[in-house]
């Protein structure tokens, strides 16, 4: 076999080639480096230590709120959240199939969110579902791979310990909207973030939110943790201690029922408030949790408004309560003595028109004390028309009718208290007396709230004294000290004389205690009360039906039930202040309530006396 011959100028260029091959890849090489170094090393520097430690933040808990023994009422319980880093997502496609098809949320929803997280600083958690279910943790724990960017993170949520127990005044929650992160008011706070949206939530926003805190953590490519580099920790929020108690507002709940209106009972001699109710109430719990459109919706839409406080929004005609104004005025206007008084056929004459009276028979001679026992309309009809628009509404709004009572709570309504000004400006007409004659026993154009109606009631019951009524009682810091401290304001006290307040004093025990009194469903055995009932008339029916029939109206149209009182009546203590609309006569539907009401006011006192007395032995 002939052996192959090597040409050594063959060798020489094949060797050449291989060199030069090998310097032209040592290049390709070394210009690649320098440009990963040198030109991309900063950057890939960045994402290195990006990929490599994760910040994860550790949200605050809110504070807690408590009842005024210190029973809690709104705590935090651990859920679990699933948030997304953009910066770490590939395929936001895939995505949205996997974690949709885990967390059973439509494509559309699903892309909305993922959409808004887009928009998000890309190194930052965005929320994408709150407090998961353990299932879909198991499966997003089990599907890790095939989620990048997806992580589970611990916060505390809210929890509404019960149910819709004073709902409204405790308020709701919700995540912070992008209009609200460009308000300068919530500076330092970012996406994600939970607010007060209503109640004690919002009016004490920034003694609840807390100071976050936050942890580097290693992680694999996979987003699995491996350990924790540093931590700081957070800071919960301060707690709220309020004036409720929480079993009086037990029985103001049990007591009322499910109808519609509203319970205030406040202390006459500070303006602490005890209890408060609005109905119908809600769940706010729901609002701390995944509430879903169904669920907002029903509530939204439902006829009753229930997300509405009536206690501090509600505005109505005070009907006979108005009274109590009217008498004051014509007392103190010389208008009307003691002893004098006007007659009552059932109806007072004005003009073409007769105004009649409750009593279809009327009350014959009545003096001002049997008339608001008894709660004679032609008495005050008499009365109102010697005193006029503009002397009514003087000493209406002198015992905080029409204006803010300054409560701790957002969204309070001014009422409205009308004289002839008012109706020039927003009407465009002229003040008739006849509008006097409706005026005088709190119809027409009055409009109050139900915790007017408790200033109002404990002005009369405490010598004239109006004060801002009070809902916090302390704000205690992490280690329970106090960092503000409710102070009793007195926002004003009325010029009237001691001796005009007493009468009318005296003439509201009479409402209860007296044989005719139209109280007298709220009277107890062993205390005596003050008080005063009242019917407000919703709109005026052409053939109005008798108490009796009082189904046979349509719901809307019914009259509002009114009942106000305070008690003992010598040292007053509580004043309650009862609604019920479209309930009928107040002095049968809101006066028992009233009587349940002072009964468990009365009988946790007694328990309380006991407690103090046993423990001052030892």
């Amino acid at each position: 076999m002939k052996q192959r011959e090597y040409n050594p100028e063959d060798i020489r260029r094949q060797f050449s080639f291989l060199v030069f091959a090998v310097l032209f890849a040592f290049m390709i090489l070394i210009i690649r480096l320098w440009y990963l170094q040198i030109i991309r090393g900063d950057d890939l520097k960045h994402l290195s230590e990006n990929n490599r430690i994760r910040l994860v933040r550790i949200p605050a808990p809110r504070g807690r709120i408590q009842d005024s023994q210190g029973k809690i009422l709104v705590d935090n319980r651990p859920a679990f959240d699933v948030s997304i880093i953009p910066e770490e997502v590939t395929d936001w496609q895939e995505l949205s199939r996997n974690l949709g098809k885990i967390l059973a949320i439509s494509p559309e929803d699903i892309e909305r969110v993922l959409s808004d997280a887009r928009g998000q600083p890309k190194f930052l958690p965005f929320k994408v579902k709150r407090d998961i279910s353990w299932e879909e943790l198991a499966s997003i724990e089990e599907n890790k791979f095939y989620l990048p960017g997806i992580v589970v993170e611990v916060e505390a949520k809210r929890s509404y310990l019960h149910g819709t127990l004073a709902a409204h005044l405790l308020g709701t929650i919700g995540e912070i909207t992008p209009q609200q992160l460009r308000d300068k008011k919530f500076a330092g706070y970012r996406a994600g973030n939970i607010i007060g949206r209503s109640g004690i939530e919002i009016q004490f926003e920034k003694h609840f939110k807390g100071k976050d805190g936050g942890r580097q953590v290693e992680v694999t490519a996979a987003g699995r943790e491996i350990k924790v580099l540093n931590e700081v920790g957070s800071v919960p929020g301060h707690a709220i201690q309020l004036t409720i108690d929480l079993d009086l507002q037990i029985g103001v709940e049990a007591a009322f029922g499910q109808k519609a209106g509203a319970v205030v009972v406040m202390d006459p001699r500070n303006g602490k408030i005890l209890a408060m109710l609005s109905r119908p109430s809600f769940d706010p719990n729901i609002f701390a949790g995944n509430i879903t459109s169904r669920q907002w919706k029903e509530i939204v839409m439902h006829p009753l408004h229930p997300l509405e406080n009536r206690a501090i929004r509600g505005q109505y005609p005070p009907g006979s309560i108005f009274k109590i104004v009217t008498a004051l005025a014509g007392l103190s206007e010389g208008e009307i003595g003691i002893r004098d008084e006007f007659y009552c056929p059932g109806y007072y004459r004005f003009g073409k028109r007769n105004y009649r009276c409750w009593k279809r028979g009327g009350h014959g001679s009545i003096s001002i004390h049997r008339a608001i026992v008894e709660s004679c309309d032609v008495f005050f009809y008499n009365l109102g028309h010697r005193l006029g628009i503009d002397r009514l509404s003087r000493y209406a709004r002198m015992l905080g009718l029409g204006q803010l009572t300054g409560i701790e709570l957002p969204g309070e309504s001014r009422g409205l208290i009308p004289d002839a000004e008012w109706k020039k400006k927003a009407l465009g007409e002229p003040w008739y007396p006849g509008e006097t004659i409706s005026a005088s026993i709190g119809q027409g154009y009055i409009l109050v709230t139900p915790i007017q109606m408790a200033v109002l009631t404990s002005a009369s019951a405490n010598g004239g004294h109006l004060y801002r009524p009070i809902i916090v009682e302390r704000v205690l810091d992490t280690k329970n000290k106090s960092v503000l401290t409710a102070v009793t304001e007195i926002k004003g006290t009325t010029d009237l004389q001691p001796k005009n307040l007493e009468i009318i004093r005296r003439a509201l025990r009479g409402v209860v205690h007296e044989p005719r009194g139209t109280g007298s469903r709220s009277r107890l055995p062993d205390i005596e009360i003050g008080g005063k009932t009242g019917t407000a008339q919703v709109t005026k029916l052409r053939n109005r039906v008798s108490r009796g029939q009082k189904e046979s109206t349509p719901y809307q149209f019914r009259d509002h039930a009114w009942f106000v009182c305070f008690a003992p009546w010598k040292n007053p203590e509580v004043v309650v202040v009862v609604l019920v609309e479209h309930g009928g006569h107040g002095g049968s539907v809101a006066a028992p309530i009233a009587k349940q009401i002072l009964k468990r006011f009365f009988h946790l006192k007694r328990l309380k006396d006991d407690r103090q007395k046993v423990a001052s032995k030892y």
